[in-house]
């Protein structure tokens, strides 16, 4: 015949009745929780969003440069744009965003 320690016995025991306190609390941190969970799913879908913004700028401001290196000194002196200026024509065409998300921060 073999015994049930007290261990094994405490699993057997049914489970204490629960208040209406403890559940509130429970409902108070599940909610929490998935607040929490909510917040940084947006924070990392803002993340790659402006992720991909930063890459769709690039590549725009890459092809712009391109574009102007093909043409001749004198198309580019007819639309205003020197040789060493294909740069800068380039970024005032597709700027890069800024990170300054100042409607999203808040102060600490």
């Amino acid at each position: 015949m073999t015994r049930i320690t007290p261990a094994e016995a405490a699993l057997l025991m049914p489970f204490p009745p629960r208040n209406a306190e403890a559940e509130r609390i429970e409902a108070i941190v599940a909610e929490a929780r998935q607040a929490r969970n909510a917040a940084a799913g947006a924070r990392i879908r803002g993340f790659f969003l402006a992720l991909r913004s930063a890459v769709t700028a690039l590549r725009n401001r890459r092809e712009t440069i391109e574009q102007l290196r093909l043409l001749s000194d004198r198309e580019l002196t007819d639309i205003g744009v020197t040789r060493g200026g294909i740069a800068a024509a380039a970024s005032a065409a597709a700027p890069l965003p800024a990170n300054d998300q100042g409607d999203d921060r808040r102060t600490a």
